[in-house]
């Protein structure tokens, strides 16, 4: 080792020092597995960008990928390639406008393009109603499709026609409406001062004389049939509840029965126990009935409960009298226990 130099600075003393010392290291070795390890780690390349707006798929010199289109030809193994096509990719806001722009178009549409103004009205059903009465009543002409509404017209036409059970109404686009009714079938003829009055189904809804029927009963009556219980005509309806009829105005209440049902079913029980050609009598007070062929009135009451006994009864009741040689003009059944007959004076 050189002799050391008290004259020299100690940043020269440490350069002298290496200048000697870096001859003597040597490598350390390794062994060989690790040497071809760090041999196959050197050939990888890793680039690292400073810039990092290159690597942004939003940025102006990122190139979109299109879509390729090759065309087979007639020739094996031939193409023609067409000019590629841009991915277009929308999102979901742009996408919801479009369909409400799309939705407003047609809705402007329908509601003001003569296309879909109601030009036909097809009626089926309508055999004593004329069709023009049931057209004149919905009063569609002119009307846009898109403002008719099925359940508001089939209400009115069941209100206005009482003759009318059930009515079913759809609509056709572009400018069709189909109605579709079924009339009600009468079962008996009411007459007042031997006057038809009116008709009434099973169910005891009352409706005009249309046209002619096959009524198989007539019921002579002096003065109004049987009501339902709480039954009220339209005017004591109002009068009840004025509110009621504004607040249904855009939807007219359904009709109710105007026959009480029970005096119905008691007259179509009578229809196989009469004498065939027989008018029914009704009288407020003693209820139906009819006049036997032997001259007298027979009154049954509204109840059609315990007819069968009733009749029972009015037999015994007839060979009891004949028997005694009596001719009553009135036999009342109404109450099964307490039976009574009227004789001439």
């Amino acid at each position: 080792m050189a002799p050391r130099d008290e004259n020299l600075t100690r940043a020269d003393q440490v350069r002298a020092r290496r200048s000697i010392e870096a001859p003597r290291r040597k490598p350390i070795p390794q062994p060989e597995k690790y040497s071809k390890r760090n041999a196959e780690s050197s050939a990888r390349v890793t680039v690292r960008r400073a810039d990092l707006n290159m690597a942004r798929p939003n940025s102006s010199a990122y190139t979109q990928r299109r879509r390729k289109y090759y065309l087979p030809t007639d020739n094996s193994g031939a193409e023609i390639r067409i000019p590629a096509l841009p991915v277009v990719k929308l999102s979901w806001r742009i996408a919801s406008a479009l369909l409400a722009m799309l939705a407003g178009i047609g809705i402007y549409m329908v509601s003001s393009s003569p296309a879909f103004q109601v030009s036909a009205i097809n009626l089926s059903g309508a055999v004593r109603v004329s069709a023009q009465e049931i057209l004149d009543t919905v009063d569609l002409e002119g009307a846009q499709i898109i403002d008719v509404t099925p359940e508001q017209i089939r209400a009115k036409i069941v209100a206005a026609f009482p003759d009318i059970d059930s009515a079913q109404v759809t609509v056709a686009f572009p400018a069709e409406v189909n109605v579709a009714v079924s009339e009600r079938i009468p079962a008996i003829t009411w007459y007042e001062n031997d006057s038809p009055m009116f008709w009434v189904d099973e169910k005891g809804f009352s409706f005009p004389i249309r046209g002619e029927a096959s009524i198989p009963l007539a019921v002579y009556a002096n003065g109004e049939p049987p009501r339902p219980l709480g039954y009220q005509t339209a005017q004591e309806s109002a009068q009840a509840d004025p509110e009621a009829e504004t607040e249904t105005a855009q939807l007219p209440a359904a009709p109710t029965p105007s026959v009480d049902p029970q005096f119905v079913e008691m007259v179509l029980k009578l229809r196989a126990v009469i004498p065939a050609g027989t008018p029914l009598l009704y009288d407020a007070e003693n209820g139906v009935g009819w006049t036997d062929p032997q001259g007298w009135q027979v009154y049954l009451g509204t109840d059609p409960a315990h007819i069968d006994l009733k009749l029972a009864e009015y037999q015994v009741i007839v060979a009891d009298l004949l028997e005694r040689n009596l001719q009553p003009v009135l036999i009342n059944l109404e109450y099964l226990h307490a039976p009574y007959y009227r004789l001439e004076h």
